[in-house]
């Protein structure tokens, strides 16, 4: 059976969001059918090394020959991870997701939503969006957490056509090292203490909450390497270019710092998951604004400070029951030294913890196959 994951996130510069990709091929091989899936990409030969089980076609301005006729012969659509139900970056993800679930209803194709996320839609046109032309067409969604359901639910969607699974990318395993290790070491950074992962990005909407982000961050990490030797190493999980994004918030707190000499801005690079879980996994404790980074942390078992600037952060330490976060509004660099501090003295019962609740998660993950259950079975009627 031929489907189509049209909504092409992928190979835009998200390590992240290639974790979901594999994850997602995962949990395809896990299911007693045989599958042909075409996945979106804006860069279909990266994705394509990334995860080669699956086909890939461009999707920058939507056209093209490939993109036709592999959703000619789909049987069914599906939306695979990312966070496609938010507003808080203005009409997209939206504008896009909404035409491309029309268009397969007008096709007669079944759509399933699996293993995504959603945020607080701060729109009322944006809930219209969802309840009137999205959810109508779809015959069930599988989400992140718990809080996904209900903020679907804000929006009409009943939840009986909702599984309550978790992020596909926990069906990654953990990855040794070495990889990194060798990276670090040609960067020139072996022994230089216990290094202290940072990935932050630069949001308006996050700078809105937090005007001085970077000051605050800077005088954060000027602690951590003044009173307790760390070396800072800045890692991109998010490899595009411009102010907003993970390379350009490192430079501007470096630059804020007065410890220049203790740190690090890795290159610019789009990594596959498994090199980052590798760079990670050398990492004595890692600080992030990124859902994906914080996940790639625990899945190495590094204790991680996570800096919750979206609900999706917030709802991966609700999951972990993981009490080292903090909001971004009226940030205070104090407050992130003692957090820091009791996470380090604690960081024994903090392994511990992830260890007892990462299994739970990675079977959870396995529930998305009702998402793809749900097209694949003509025992179901569809939607609307």
């Amino acid at each position: 059976m031929k489907i189509i994951a049209p909504f092409g996130f992928y190979g835009c510069g998200n390590i992240g969001d290639e974790a979901t990709l594999q994850g997602f091929a995962k949990l395809v091989a896990r299911g007693p059918w045989r599958l042909n899936v075409s996945v979106g990409s804006a860069n279909p030969r990266h994705t394509g090394r990334v995860e080669p089980s699956f086909g890939y076609f461009k999707v920058a301005g939507h056209s093209g020959w490939r993109r036709r006729w592999v959703n000619y012969r789909a049987s069914a659509v599906v939306f695979a991870g990312g966070t496609p139900i938010m507003d808080c970056l203005g009409d997209w993800p939206l504008c896009e997701v909404a035409p491309l679930v029309e268009e397969a209803r007008h096709r007669h194709k079944p759509v399933a939503f699996v293993g995504v996320g959603t945020e607080r839609l701060h729109r009322e046109e944006s809930k219209r969006i969802v309840g009137d032309r999205v959810a109508v067409s779809v015959r069930h969604w599988t989400v992140r957490s718990r809080r996904d359901q209900a903020r679907l639910a804000e929006c009409g969607v009943a939840p009986e056509k909702v599984t309550v699974a978790a992020d596909m990318a926990w069906l990654l395993d953990p990855v040794s090292p070495d990889w990194g290790r060798r990276r670090l070491r040609d960067w020139g950074l072996a022994d230089q203490g216990p290094l202290v992962g940072v990935n932050i990005l630069g949001e308006k909407a996050v700078l809105g909450r937090e005007p001085r982000l970077f000051e605050k961050l800077a005088e954060f990490l000027d602690s951590l390497v003044k009173d307790h030797g760390a070396f800072v190493l800045f890692l991109a999980n998010e490899v595009r270019d411009g102010e907003t994004f993970d390379t350009a918030a490192a430079l501007r707190t470096q630059a804020a710092m007065n410890y220049r000499r203790r740190t690090f801005i890795a290159p610019n690079e789009y990594l596959a998951p498994q090199q980052m879980l590798s760079l990670i996994a050398n990492c004595s404790a890692t600080v992030s604004m990124r859902y994906h980074f914080c996940l790639f942390s625990a899945l190495q078992g590094v204790p991680f400070l996570a800096l919750q600037r979206s609900d999706k952060v917030a709802d991966l330490c609700w999951d972990l029951d993981w009490s080292f976060g903090t909001e971004l509004g009226d940030l205070r660099a104090a407050d992130l030294v003692k957090l820091f501090e009791t996470l380090d003295a604690g960081r024994t019962t903090a392994v511990e913890q992830l260890g007892t609740r990462i299994p739970v998660l990675r079977d959870r993950a396995l529930s998305n196959l009702a998402g793809l259950e749900s097209i694949l079975s003509r025992r179901l009627i569809p939607a609307g």
